[in-house]
């Protein structure tokens, strides 16, 4: 029986690129841990890959926007409610008993915060636990479909940024605080329960030992003994002014 906060959504959806299959392997075992593995509303969604980076810092990170507004596009065609999972998500214990209050429209279950004492306010880093409500879905969907327009509006706190590139979109973490903003009247809520996995990146520059065959087995090795040794660390410390993307992920 799933976790009670799995209750919250009738649709899941986990991003994964096809050949990611090691990130497969490692997100059934979560599945399974919350008790989400062979539930009808899970399915993994092939993640997008664009031939180039169009208006986002990586080629990864407009694959990772894409696959978020598919995700999200089918959804309001079924009218559902959604969770997006990446797959380097690992659960927390907290994970088995937290319930999200009546009324949330978006729900972080995992994030960093560059003023974790105002959370609805910070700039956010992390997309790979995002739920919404079936009734935000396409207002969101909508937003996110004009925010790759040349003309789109930026949010004006990140466009006062010093570090501000108008030719530059953030990616899709920075697309929900921009959307958030600009529609205070939805509910968000935000709980520390879940991390992104140690695993080698598809968003961001991968280091030498990722891009070597016979190092890059040994790369992975090493981080899945550290987890196992010390538990999830969860995300790195980011550049949270969305000016750029230096997530190790």
């Amino acid at each position: 029986m799933p976790a009670p906060i799995f209750d919250t959504w009738n649709r899941i959806r986990i991003v994964n690129l096809p050949h990611r299959a090691d990130r497969r392997r490692e997100m059934i075992q979560q599945l399974r841990r919350v008790g989400l593995e062979g539930d009808n509303r899970v399915e993994f969604l092939a993640a997008s890959a664009p031939p180039d980076a169009a208006m986002f810092t990586s080629r990864g990170a407009h694959g990772c926007f894409l696959s978020h507004l598919r995700a999200l596009q089918e959804a309001a065609a079924a009218g559902d409610s959604l969770l997006v999972l990446e797959d380097d998500c690992d659960f927390t214990d907290a994970a088995l008993s937290h319930q999200i209050p009546l009324g949330t429209h978006i729900f972080y279950g995992g994030y960093e915060a560059r003023d974790a004492s105002d959370l609805v306010n910070s700039d956010i880093i992390g997309s790979h636990f995002m739920g919404f409500s079936a009734d935000v879905v396409p207002v969101l969907v909508r937003y996110l479909e004009t925010f790759q327009e040349a003309d789109f509006a930026a949010d004006p706190r990140a466009a006062a940024e010093p570090s501000y590139d108008p030719a530059i979109r953030p990616g899709i973490d920075g697309a929900y605080v921009w959307f958030r903003r600009a529609h205070p009247q939805f509910t968000t809520v935000f709980a520390p329960i879940s991390v992104q996995r140690p695993s080698r990146t598809d968003v961001g520059s991968q280091k030498f030992f990722d891009r070597v065959p016979g190092l890059r087995e040994l790369a992975n090795f090493a981080r899945r003994l550290r987890t196992r040794l010390t538990g999830p660390r969860g995300m790195k410390r980011a550049n949270l002014t969305y000016g750029g993307e230096t997530r190790d992920r």
